[in-house]
């Protein structure tokens, strides 16, 4: 077995683990290394794009929803009905001209309406009193 030529100062000599000098040989990585590499690939993903923030953001938003969704079925819709009749969701009135008619659902769209006011309301007040407005402005300071 020839020594490797140490003068070429391009020539890469690799030496396995018996001593042995490997001549044009591919480097493969172990698969462990190949495991790794990928996890901190993904890891590092992870954090560039905050994916475990919006997660749980979104986890959070979906929760709130409910919240929302059951103090206006609980509540709201309750008094709508009280000050405005019954059954607020299909109140609806017809136009037309006798041969065509259109019915226009206002019911529905005020309750809509008011789901989404009442979610605004309920959002902003989350936000004030776990002042997260304030982290946002920290954060902002911070990258300055």
């Amino acid at each position: 077995m020839a020594e490797p030529k140490h003068d070429e100062p391009d020539e890469i000599v690799i030496v396995d683990k018996h001593g042995t000098h490997l001549h044009g040989v591919a480097v493969l990585l172990d698969s462990d290394d190949i495991v790794r590499e990928q996890t901190a690939g993904f890891v590092h993903f992870l954090r560039d794009y905050a994916v475990v923030g919006l997660a749980v953001g979104f986890i959070i938003g979906q929760q709130a929803q409910t919240v929302v969704k059951q103090l206006i079925d609980s509540f709201v819709t309750p008094l709508l009905n009280f000050i405005i009749g019954q059954d607020i969701q299909h109140k609806s009135f017809a136009i037309g001209n006798g041969t065509h008619e259109a019915t226009i659902a206002w019911g529905k769209f005020l309750y809509v309406l008011l789901d989404f006011a009442i979610a605004m309301v309920f959002i902003y007040a989350i936000v004030k009193l776990f002042r997260f407005d304030k982290l946002a402005h920290k954060k902002a300071e911070a990258k300055k």
